[in-house]
């Protein structure tokens, strides 16, 4: 796999804002495809290479870029219940300072205002990320590359079923890339759920960790930018459950999407309004 987990290089749409934007770089560095290629300069005798760049699924374009680049390319896409999907998302915004909203029905509401460029936080990285309704749209964005590849070059998996029986969905992966089915991981809970206390000011923790956004880090030595880091997230974040979705708001939202899971499903060939409940709404 690419060295940079997601490095968007078929996903022109996909750009640094903010604070990036402030200094006038447009873009990230591995839009440029030498850079991109550098990412897998490791690889030696793999069957297979790869990279996992989640915002290919909502990109308008990335598809048919991929496919220019190799049209015998497996894509493999992970589809998780629409209305989790967003709640879930919008805690990862905020623990990340791409959001500042921390309640999520008033976040769904600024998505008209952020369409238009408005009420985005100077940290967030890629605004559109804040187009939470749109995104949990998945109907058409999968229907884009069934139709930039052959059907049997497509897997896509069901969040779900990955939760449920790890093991047997990940040897389906490894079928699908015909890599060995026989290997089996160390499996680990990772990215657990941590909740944001100063959403405004965690934005401050991001920048620390990263060097590219914030250059405290070229001036500061390790020794003292580690103890910092680590106050900070004490003081920023919490552990334990995400706060419930109020059902009230999970029953509209399931209502308005509703229509897109049964397109979904057509497409797909899967009873996703049973597996997903759809069917009792």
């Amino acid at each position: 796999m690419s060295s940079y987990k997601e490095p968007h290089h078929f996903h022109p749409e996909h750009v640094r804002a903010g604070v990036d934007r402030k200094r006038g770089i447009s873009g990230l560095p591995y839009k440029d495809r030498d850079k991109y290629l550098e990412l897998f300069k490791d690889a030696t005798d793999e069957k297979i290479v790869g990279e996992s760049s989640t915002g290919y699924l909502y990109s308008k374009s990335a598809a048919r870029e991929i496919a220019k680049f190799n049209p015998d390319a497996k894509i493999l896409m992970v589809l998780r219940e629409p209305v989790d999907f967003m709640h879930s998302f919008h805690s990862q915004l905020l623990r990340s300072a791409n959001e500042n909203e921390p309640d999520f029905r008033t976040a769904l509401k600024l998505e008209e205002s952020r369409k238009k460029g408005k009420n985005i936080p100077y940290t967030a990285t890629y605004p559109e990320n804040l187009l939470y309704i749109d995104q949990a749209h998945y109907a058409n964005q999968v229907r884009r590359f069934f139709d930039a590849f052959d059907s049997r070059n497509i897997k896509v998996l069901i969040y779900e079923d990955l939760r449920a029986d790890n093991l047997r969905i990940f040897r389906e992966i490894l079928e699908f890339l015909d890599v060995d089915p026989e290997f089996t991981p160390q499996f680990r809970d990772v990215n657990q759920t941590r909740r944001v206390r100063f959403p405004r000011l965690a934005g401050w923790l991001v920048y620390l960790a990263d060097k590219r956004r914030y250059p405290i880090q070229t001036w500061m030595p390790g020794w003292l930018l580690k103890p910092i880091r680590v106050v900070m997230s004490r003081i920023f974040y919490s552990t334990g459950p995400r706060v419930e979705l109020d059902p009230e708001l999970r029953l509209q939202l399931a209502r308005e999407l509703k229509p897109d899971v049964l397109e979904l499903s057509e497409l797909l060939g899967i009873d996703l309004a049973k597996k997903w409940s759809y069917d009792q709404i």
